[in-house]
This record gives structure tokens, sequence and C-alpha cells, in this order.
């Protein structure tokens, strides 16, 4: 059983990049809350053998433990994925971004801000099928006093050893402060839809407890363009990107990443 010291960033949280020889086009990709630069893992192997440059930066509080992420803000989490686009940017011209759950967010606020080629928006976080999301702000001053919400989350025989410890770290409880960051980029990111013309592809899953399917309809509704293209996947839950449903979801993603933007 491997030991892993309680504060050190897991191996799958650190970022990475893939720069295939002679690529002309690269994609910056955006994990979630939680979640952690792996769990783009097979999707990003996939851009990078169909010839795309990949960038997959850990954002601020993943990796380590809860704790860690309930000091950081949305300002810090917006602030890595700028400076990772201008990292990519400075070395490719044709860069599109990939975001997943929390990620679709921070790639939306990007998109209204610097205009990459195509948006890809896997289980986009805009809304949540989590009901107290919206009240989160207001509760989050009351922190320390409030008692710990516990998940009940538990491994299963899929999981590896390292997502165990992962989960251990984020999964067994709520975190209303950075909950309370979360749900205010949502509000934040919602009233700038109407500003972004980025070709925009939508991934959902028909299973998914947390990204409800009507974020389909709110993206078509405020987006100027609405969106360029949508996959509906049915076995996958919110793990949309490594999930049962994978290699669908990388063929069109691929695809329609290499097709020219009209």
């Amino acid at each position: 059983m491997t030991r892993y010291d309680t504060r050190a960033t897991l191996p799958s949280s650190l970022p990475y990049e893939i720069h295939p020889e002679n690529a002309m086009a690269a994609v910056l990709a955006l994990h979630g809350y939680t979640g952690r630069p792996g769990d783009l893992k097979y999707l990003t192997e996939r851009l990078a053998s169909a010839g795309m440059a990949v960038s997959v930066p850990r954002l601020p509080g993943a990796g380590t433990d809860m704790d860690d992420l309930s000091t950081t803000t949305q300002r810090d989490w917006i602030r890595r994925s700028y400076d990772a686009w201008l990292d990519l940017r400075s070395r490719y011209e044709s860069v599109s971004i990939v975001g997943y759950s929390m990620g679709g967010l921070l790639a939306l606020e990007l998109a209204e801000r610097v205009g990459p080629e195509k948006l890809v928006l896997l289980a986009p976080a805009l809304v949540t099928s989590h009901k107290l999301m919206r009240l989160t702000p207001l509760l989050a001053p009351f922190a320390r006093i409030l008692p710990t919400v516990k998940t009940g989350w538990k491994p299963n025989e899929n999981h590896d050893e390292e997502t165990r410890e992962h989960g251990r770290r984020y999964w067994t409880r709520r975190d209303l402060r950075s909950a309370a960051q979360l749900s205010r980029l949502q509000e934040k990111v919602r009233r700038k839809l109407g500003k972004v013309r980025t070709p925009t592809m939508a991934v959902v899953s028909l299973d998914d407890k947390s990204v409800p399917l009507e974020v389909i309809k709110l993206l078509n509704k405020r987006l100027p363009e609405g969106l360029s293209r949508t996959l509906i996947v049915k076995n996958c839950g919110h793990d949309v990107p490594q999930g049962a449903d994978r290699v669908d979801v990388a063929d069109a993603v691929v695809g329609w990443l290499q097709t020219p933007a009209s």
C-alpha cells in the first residue's frame, strides 16, 4: 500500500503539458472543483495523438486537501487559468479551451476575455443539482461554527489507490468557503454568457447527478450564437472526460476541434 504525505500534491494532480512535434494548434484543458489534472488525462492524450499540444494546469487548492482548497478563491482559479493561457498562447497561434465542470466556468470566463479558437464545455457547472449552492455565500462566514457536513462518500472497486486517497482528502466532507467561491463564479459567468462569441461545443450526460441537462438550454439561450455542437451521452454520470463514455466523448471533441472554424 502506498503511503502519501498528507499535504503533498498527489501525482495525478500535478500539472502537465504535451507538445507533439510540429503541432500547429494547442488546447488549454481545465479541471473541476475538487478535481485534478489527471481527470483529463485520457482526453488530452487523445488530443495529443491527433497532433494538438495540450496544457493542463493544477488549479490552486487542488491535489493537496480540502483545507487547502478552502483558502482559495475564484480569483485564484481565474488567475491560474489566465496565466496558463498566456503561456500557451505565446507558443501557438491557434489555442482552444476545454473546461470540465468548474473548469467549464473558467473556460467561459477566459473566452469572454481572450477569444480562443474554439471552446469545449464538459458538464459545465453553470447550474448544479445541489439545491443549497446559492446559499453558500451567505453561510460561508459561519463556516467555523457550523457543523461539518459529511458526504458519505466511499471508494468503490473501480477506484485505484490514488483515487481513494484523493477521495479521502476531498470527497468525504463539504466545504462552505470554497463552495461559496464556486457559487460566486457561477453567478459571474452566467451574467457574461451574452458576451461569449467563441464557437462552443457542450457535452453532458443524462445520468449526471451534479450538472443537469438544463445547462444545454441555458447555453443555447444565453450564448449569442447558441451552441455549435451538442453531445449527450448516457453512462458516465458527472465523469464525462474519463467515464464509461470517454471514447465517444474524445472522438467527438477531437473531431470537432480538428474541423476548421466557420
